[in-house]
């Protein structure tokens, strides 16, 4: 009976250890259903701080089709953070598919440890060297908990040395100039086919068409053009990148 219980008392040992174990590892989360660039797990930006950071990357992501996500955790639990970073990347598949262009900046807070990394496509461009001397440059604002005008800088940093890469081969511009022009022709067709029948007065017809419809057209167009579908469209990580204490 006594080694029974002394088996026993072993397994329960064993499993309790194991528990522990397991629960001081950090998790990386699901793919939440639409990725957003921030996300604060540590509660140390405020509403407006993660609401504006989101707009800026959101409209960056747009104009250049790079992804950054910015990832704040209360603690690594031991865990490398050049390793968890790019982990997190693959796992969330931050970048496009075919351009590996997304960067995870990480930020733990107790282990004031900060970690950027690389997709592939945007190492020739945010090398090693350039996040170590970037990191260098916003380490005396973490230092004073300043992280929202830490990241602030880093993102300045980023976009200035990435300059025009990966800029978005679909010009705006143009796109909105050819769907005026096939909406021009639709209204002269059917102003011209009204006019021919006699059904409505001219006068009339300018007014509903060019008061009314084109201004619901060029909203609904400019609607759609502000529209956010997430990121994580299959970027792969291991491009490289740094770590540093604060």
């Amino acid at each position: 009976m006594k080694k029974i219980l002394k088996e026993i008392s072993k397994i329960l040992l064993i499993l309790l250890i194991f528990t522990n174990f397991v629960q001081g590892q950090l998790n990386i989360p699901d793919n939440p259903k639409k990725i957003y660039p921030v996300y604060d797990y540590a509660g140390v930006l405020s509403h407006p701080q993660i609401q504006k950071l989101n707009e800026r990357l959101i409209q960056y992501s747009k104009k250049t089709s790079t992804e950054i996500l910015i990832s704040i955790v209360p603690d690594l639990y031991g865990e490398d953070p050049n390793f968890l970073a790019s982990k997190w990347g693959n796992k969330w598949h931050i970048g496009k598919k075919y351009k590996n262009n997304g960067i995870i900046i990480l930020l733990s807070i107790n282990d004031k440890k900060i970690s950027i990394q690389n997709g592939y496509g945007i190492e020739p461009y945010l090398t090693d060297f350039t996040t170590r001397r970037l990191i260098q440059k916003i380490k005396p604002l973490l230092k004073k908990n300043l992280y929202y005008e830490a990241i602030d800088i880093s993102l300045k940093e980023i976009f200035r040395t990435m300059k025009n890469e990966y800029i978005n081969k679909e010009n705006k511009k143009n796109h909105f100039s050819k769907w005026n022009l096939a909406f021009s022709i639709s209204v002269f067709l059917i102003m011209f086919f009204f006019l021919y029948k006699k059904v409505i007065d001219p006068t009339s017809l300018l007014n509903i068409l060019f008061l009314t419809n084109i201004t619901n057209l060029i909203k609904k167009s400019s609607d759609n053009e502000d529209s956010f579908d997430g990121f994580g469209e299959g970027g792969n990580f291991g491009g490289g990148g740094s770590c540093e204490n604060w």
